[in-house]
């Protein structure tokens, strides 16, 4: 830490996520007791920071976003679309985090849901998420998009399906999403809104250049789309999952960590980082206040929630051979469910019935002023 700190530097908003990062499960963040109902085992637990850039937390609410994305899902495959920066365009999104990042998520469903308007006459259900890293923790803007394999009408009157492994031509994904970014990224820029490095008039002219580059057709602008090949739409959303309440890394990846070191597990196998490195490659992935790097449009709109998905979800069910399931209301459904778990799972006796008792805070008696 005292390293970074003494190469780079640090700003306030990276300098408080590294701070509750450190106090994560010490006494710094307050202790919790908990408790096995079966045996009476008990101990004392140092709390989590739920930080969403933590790589120990949020285990919990992983589980529940998951649970609850699983249970809105449509019965029906679903396609992976990966909507990624070119290079040139990396340092201008580092410096303009909030406002690259919203366009480049707004532009990647825009233009899935206008080639459905156009192509299939349909609305479809799109849930954006946005990755920032690479396995070796190099800054690498790209949008993940889970595309319903179909949509419904635009007159809400039928199931449209896409072809069973084709969505659309990668060719016109990839100029319709290089026409719209390169277009709202030059409107801020006109509008004053993009920061450029140096802030000069050879800075401007060197992003119009960059921008005339970009928009010629053998510019790189990759749209890579994954068929459902016949997979659960389980399977990508769990994948997608595990870093929605976290970001570049998670605790098992960790290898080893020693006074100067730290390997990670990455595709080509182990990485060993010095320790500034390691906490430069991890800050850069630091996402604005209030940014919500998980969005869902179309169907899955919470403006659709109850009616539009509702009548997709039945016209998917009539299409289906297999009967419906149960409704979790249903009173068949709910008598024979077994009984929930009510907690974690105890090292003493190995029941799952460990529950957190969290103290309550003291009331802090202020004195009183002076008339």
């Amino acid at each position: 830490m005292g390293r970074y700190l003494a190469r780079y530097g640090l700003d306030p908003v990276r300098m408080h996520v590294l701070n509750r990062l450190l106090a994560c499960r010490t006494p710094a963040m307050g202790t919790h007791t908990c408790l096995c109902e079966a045996c009476g085992w008990s101990a004392r637990v140092c709390n989590s920071c739920r930080d969403r850039h933590c790589p120990r937390c949020q285990g919990a609410a992983t589980a529940a976003w998951l649970e609850a994305r699983l249970e809105r899902m449509l019965p029906a495959p679903h396609f992976q679309v990966v909507f990624t920066l070119p290079s040139e365009l990396r340092p201008i999104a580092y410096d303009n985090q909030k406002l690259v990042y919203g366009l480049l998520m707004r532009t990647a469903a825009g233009v899935l849901q206008a080639l459905a308007a156009q192509r299939m006459d349909a609305r479809l259900g799109i849930t954006t998420v946005l990755h920032t890293w690479t396995s070796e923790l190099g800054f690498h803007p790209h949008a993940h998009c889970l595309v319903t394999a179909g949509g419904l009408s635009l007159d809400d009157e039928r199931w449209v399906p896409t072809r069973k492994d084709y969505l659309f031509p990668q060719r016109i994904l990839g100029a319709m999403f290089r026409g719209r970014f390169l277009e709202g990224l030059i409107e801020a820029h006109d509008a004053g809104e993009l920061q450029l490095r140096g802030e000069t008039v050879q800075a401007s002219k060197d992003f119009c250049s960059m921008t005339r580059k970009l928009a010629k057709r053998h510019a790189r602008w990759v749209v890579h789309v994954e068929p459902p090949k016949g997979r659960d739409v389980g399977i990508v959303t769990r994948y997608l999952a595990r870093y929605v309440k976290r970001v570049a890394i998670s605790d098992g990846r960790i290898v080893e960590v020693t006074d100067a070191t730290v390997t990670l597990k990455t595709k080509r196998g182990p990485l060993v980082l010095d320790g500034a490195e390691f906490v430069r490659r991890f800050l850069l992935h630091v996402l604005p206040k209030r940014f919500r790097k998980v969005r869902h449009c179309g169907l899955y709109a919470p403006g659709n929630a109850k009616r539009r998905l509702g009548i997709a979800r039945g016209l998917l069910d009539e299409q289906s051979d297999e009967p419906a399931e149960a409704e979790p209301g249903d009173q068949a459904t709910d008598e024979a469910a077994p009984e929930a778990s009510t907690g974690e799972v105890c090292p003493a006796c190995g029941e799952q019935r460990v529950v957190r008792i969290f103290p309550t805070p003291r009331r802090v008696r202020r004195a009183r002023g002076p008339p």
